[in-house]
């Protein structure tokens, strides 16, 4: 996980999802109809397409992007229709949070918190957090499986491409920002890449 830059509401987020969204949950039944997905297009552009657990690019065409209710909206329905509670999430990603309230909030992760080590491209807690942080980083990392064979296997095959330099380090940024902020922090790539 990196640390996400929350994105300002899109201008017509009210009277897409906020205001449909609150007049079904006035309503008796209470209903909690998926307004979200109207807006799930924007909040795709809005995060660059990288999912806000995974920090790999989500590409389009293939359905696997979903809006995240990073407080679970079963738990806190008046956050169901708030842009501030959505965060960007492939469908794997989103199904592993779940309703789940032990992950990080990507909005609060700083960099550095999670490393990977490259040797087996597998993500662990960063040097130096304290112990109690230590073990928040520990839970989100075992949470969402960061380091199950998918998800290794991703970054293997990303980490080869760059072994290789087959494509310019501008591509890892985008479709791989931990793996390219690694190899920047570890000293495997200059700044300017």
């Amino acid at each position: 996980m990196i640390h996400v830059e929350p994105q300002p509401e899109p201008p017509d987020f009210d009277a897409r999802v906020r205001q449909p969204g609150c007049a079904d949950l006035a309503s008796p039944e209470g209903e909690l109809r998926p307004h979200w997905r109207q807006c799930l297009t924007q909040l795709w552009k809005a995060y660059r397409g990288v999912c806000a657990y995974s920090a790999t690019y989500i590409p389009p065409g293939t359905g696997a992007r979903s809006v995240d209710h990073f407080l679970p909206k079963s738990k806190r329905r008046d956050l169901a229709y708030e842009w501030r509670n959505y965060r960007l999430a492939c469908d794997l990603m989103n199904a592993r949070k779940n309703n789940f309230e032990d992950v990080l909030d990507p909005f609060e992760v700083q960099d550095g918190w999670f490393t990977l080590e490259l040797s087996t491209l597998h993500v662990a807690p960063g040097e130096g957090l304290d112990e109690e942080l230590r073990t928040r980083v520990q839970a989100t990392i075992d949470r969402l499986r960061l380091n199950d064979s998918e998800f290794t296997q991703q970054r293997e095959e990303y980490f080869k491409l760059w072994q290789e330099r087959s494509l310019h380090f501008g591509f890892f940024v985008k479709h791989c920002p931990f793996l390219a902020k690694e190899l920047l922090r570890q000293g495997l790539v200059q700044e300017d890449g």
